[in-house]
């Protein structure tokens, strides 16, 4: 099991285990990519969330689940052409996560493929001081065992 390092800009570090029995082709395409840096944005729908668009990086549908996401999970929104959907990445960081409102039942399903493990009181803050102040470059590395 592969465990990655997630790093905030402005301070704030985690380690995130990633799923690889649950979404083994999301987290192959999330290992191969590392390490990677991109810009994250608050959530504009989907609730207590960081969000970024990865033009780089895509993956397929796999373990889609839209509902009971908690605190510190990593998703990947899979692109949608119909709906007009991009490839999103998503970090929870509180209960109310709902993915992007584009379905009729205004839930999209995501792919889960990792689990910050610990310092979720710390990921709140970090996600209300993104909400309040913009947008965080966070890197992504993995972690030697």
């Amino acid at each position: 099991m592969h465990r990655i390092k997630i790093e905030f800009e402005k301070g704030g570090v985690f380690t995130a285990r990633l799923l690889e029995d649950e979404a083994p082709k999301t987290c192959d395409a999330i290992l191969k990519h590392l390490p990677f840096a991109y810009k994250f944005h608050h959530s504009i729908v989907s609730g207590q969330a960081i969000v970024t668009l990865p033009p780089d990086l895509t993956v397929e549908p796999e373990n889609q689940r839209t509902v009971g996401v908690p605190p510190g999970t990593l998703c990947f929104l899979v692109k949608d052409p119909p709906r007009n959907v991009p490839d999103e990445i998503y970090i929870s960081y509180g209960l109310y996560f709902v993915s992007r409102c584009s379905t009729i039942d205004f839930q999209q399903p995501v792919n889960i493929f990792g689990q910050i493990e610990s310092g979720f009181d710390e990921l709140k803050k970090i996600g209300n001081r993104i909400l309040m102040h913009g947008a965080e470059i966070v890197h992504f590395s993995l972690l030697e065992e």
